[in-house]
């Protein structure tokens, strides 16, 4: 059974022995898929695939942590236990066909169509009530891309389009009664069918003045849907109709990204900064019971990558440094949205810089990988005054591994993780919940895994 650490005293949740209630946390999963591709259809390369997917997700519960599951008409506040489980089924296909124009073959063209089609509830298992309801989502998407080839590939260009076209049906439901505001009483939610469509472009060079010497800059235009789920479960007003609840919406985002990229000698580095909008993100925002709902507000992003790679004059042995920074802001102003990102996201909503150390050592059948990786401290600012105790203090952990292959026997390893048995507080529990010490995780400890493998 769990058992509550203390933020305040750094002491991380952790278990004792006992008897949890309800049905203990469990995930399962049945996929299967199936694929077929000819690299000769009519001079060109066809890529076909269907794919199924079925999950069922088991969560566990508390009787007053989670005061969103609670109901005065079943039971006193603070005494009912409940659970949930997230059933979902997901069908799908793709195809796509690629080559060259015919007396043009600097140009090569791509078309495709993707589809979709998911179906996916969240249920309380004691009450049988019904939390996120019953959603079917369908998406088809057909698309066309173009790569022109110029003066034998010093240049190359690209563009394309892709037409997005979605539904959401989701049937009148009602929320649950919950003890957080605004949701107290539960709200009756008219269903609806709405759609959403747009067209994206996509376009970008790359120019290659010597071999192995690459810059590129590009320019898409992204569409995903909200957490639907988040969305619809937390509603608490009444008279809401899904066919034309802001939401649900789409998030349509403008994404742009510059490179360079090195390839010579025993060089490999490259540098990409890339930056990206949203008008109507998505920010997950903690409602302080472990639930967390969703709020559509601007969203802007930005980062920057370096890696570097140099084979060193030991024969096999390889060093490698890479840095990561990424930070995002967003219009705080939920009720009065003026369009200014004026509040960092914070740990719930966006990854912690990372500075990463390696060594890679391979020689006949031998190989062999030092690593350590640094989380780099982050404190978060904003018109919104982010909570303090959610600053980010850092950490950096160590991991190995080793490696040989027989040579008819295949091959066995031994890896370790944190090498040097590093205690620290993961980054997720670390920037959320800060008043929640059921979820308060330290990081896994020294851990060696050896194995075999075999390839026939």
């Amino acid at each position: 059974m769990p058992l509550a650490g203390s933020r305040a005293n750094g002491l991380p949740t952790t278990a004792v022995k006992g008897d949890a209630p309800g049905t203990p946390g469990s995930n399962r999963t049945q996929s299967a898929s199936l694929s077929y591709t000819d690299s000769d259809v009519a001079g060109g390369n066809l890529v076909t695939q269907l794919f199924f997917n079925r999950s069922r997700d088991i969560f566990g519960g508390e009787f007053a942590a989670i005061a969103t599951f609670q109901d005065p008409s079943l039971a006193p506040v603070g005494t009912l236990f409940d659970q949930s489980q997230n059933r979902s089924r997901k069908i799908g296909g793709k195809i796509s066909y690629e080559r060259a124009l015919p007396g043009f073959e600097a140009l090569t063209t791509t078309v495709g169509l993707d589809i979709l089609f998911d179906k996916t509830e969240q249920r309380l298992m004691v009450t049988d009530r019904v939390w996120v309801p019953p959603s079917d989502f369908r998406s088809i998407a057909p698309f066309a891309q173009a790569n022109l080839k110029i003066a034998d590939g010093l240049l190359r260009v690209a563009g394309g389009a892709r037409w997005e076209n979605v539904q959401v049906k989701i049937a009148d439901f009602h929320t649950l009664a919950s003890t957080t505001a605004p949701n107290y009483g539960g709200v009756d939610v008219d269903g609806g069918k709405p759609k959403f469509s747009d067209a994206l472009l996509n376009g970008g060079v790359i120019l290659e003045p010597l071999k192995g010497i690459r810059a590129y800059a590009s320019y898409a235009e992204g569409f995903t849907m909200p957490d639907v789920g988040r969305v619809t479960r937390s509603i608490g007003v009444a008279g809401v109709d899904l066919d034309d609840y802001l939401d649900i919406s789409p998030i349509v985002s403008n994404n742009r990204e510059i490179g360079l990229e090195v390839k010579r000698g025993p060089i490999d580095a490259s540098a990409t900064y890339f930056w990206s909008s949203s008008d109507k993100g998505q920010i997950l925002i903690a409602q302080g019971d472990g639930i967390f709902t969703v709020q559509r507000q601007r969203v802007e992003i930005e980062g920057l990558e370096i890696n570097l790679g140099v084979q060193t004059p030991l024969p096999g042995l390889k060093l490698s440094t890479g840095y990561a920074h990424i930070k995002g802001r967003y219009d705080s102003d939920s009720a009065n949205p003026d369009g200014i990102v004026d509040t960092d996201l914070d740990g719930t909503n966006i990854s912690p810089d990372r500075l990463n150390v390696a060594a890679n050592y391979s020689s006949g059948p031998f190989s062999a990988r030092l690593q350590s990786q640094f989380y780099l401290a982050r404190n978060f600012h904003g018109k919104a005054n982010p909570d303090r105790r959610n600053n980010f203090g850092g950490y950096n952990v160590t991991d190995a591994y080793v490696r040989y292959d027989t040579a008819s026997m295949g091959g066995i390893y031994l890896s370790v993780q944190n090498l040097f048995d590093k205690f620290y507080i993961d980054y997720n529990s670390d920037t959320r919940l800060p008043n929640d010490n059921l979820a308060f995780f330290a990081g896994r400890g020294r851990l060696f895994t050896l194995g075999w493998d075999y390839r026939f």
